[in-house]
């Protein structure tokens, strides 16, 4: 056993936890100060009170004891927190048990509930675009209208042109598909270009925006957020509006397929996470 084993070993007989603390520091794994020690520190710390608080054993926790640990740290945390903060007990663990001051390590087969970023869809609620399209102007009401809508990627509508834009027949003609687009949208495009100077006598060319990248186009979006009193989230929250606002006719099959070609996903299972919202929307 180390000196500073040693040390941390009486700290914790004596049940000073605060001091235990201090002395693990220098043993925990990253430089002192990098972001991997300190995430480390963090957890433990949290360990560490929760322990204090519940009376529990650091030198000689059970699995049941793990198993409260992880269940209480569900209900303070969403998924990945939950993980990361299971890894930092485990580490320290595993560095208890190198120094030879526990047994077993208690959180070894302990892991947190499984989180698929992909499953979380931010999406602007109907709510949150009438309010984006009442203190929208021309422009802004056609933008928001071809991610609501449209279900267009930040990058399609950047490069959006006059010459994609059917305005006869109402589509939007896109690198690998054609969107069919609503009234409302139809209206907003014509609207924005009849100010740009497109007219029934005179065809406006080249792009439909001054977007020079999808930055200024995510920036255009959070302006008007803020004057519409509505929370920012990211542009493609309006593009999962538009697969929703599709899904509402029915969930099945055919028409999953149709939503899945509107919005240009290569695969069901890319749609699955909008499905799965739909679905608690109506539960």
């Amino acid at each position: 056993m180390s000196a500073a084993a040693a040390d941390l070993h009486h700290l914790l007989r004596q049940g000073d936890l605060h001091g235990a603390l201090d002395a693990l520091t220098p043993l925990l794994p990253g430089p002192p100060g990098s972001a991997t020690h300190l995430n480390v520190l963090s957890g433990i710390r949290v360990y560490f009170r929760w322990i204090e608080e519940t009376r529990g054993s650091l030198l000689h926790a059970t699995d049941t004891q793990a198993q409260a640990y992880s269940a209480w740290l569900v209900a303070q945390y969403a998924p990945a927190t939950h993980k990361n903060r299971l890894t930092q007990v485990r580490i320290l663990y595993d560095l208890l048990q190198a120094e030879s001051l526990t047994s077993n390590n208690p959180f070894r087969d302990i892991r947190g509930a499984l989180n698929r970023p992909h499953d979380h869809r931010p999406v602007y609620s109907p709510g949150d675009i009438d309010r984006l399209l009442q203190e929208a102007n021309l422009e802004e009401r056609a933008l928001v209208l071809l991610g609501a809508h449209g279900g267009l990627t930040g990058p399609e509508v950047q490069s959006l042109t006059f010459e994609s834009i059917n305005f006869a027949q109402g589509q939007l003609r896109l690198n690998g598909r054609t969107v069919q687009a609503t009234e409302a949208l139809m209206s907003a495009l014509e609207r924005w270009g009849h100010q740009q100077g497109h007219t029934a006598l005179f065809s406006a060319t080249g792009p439909l925006f001054d977007l020079p990248t999808t930055f200024h186009l995510r920036r255009r979006l959070h302006f008007l957020c803020r004057r519409a009193g509505v929370t920012y989230r990211a542009w493609h929250a309006l593009r999962h509006a538009a697969g929703l606002r599709l899904l509402q006719q029915d969930l099945t099959p055919k028409n999953r397929q149709t939503v899945q070609d509107h919005l240009g996903l290569h695969s069901e299972e890319s749609l699955r996470p909008l499905v799965k919202l739909k679905k608690a929307s109506r539960s």
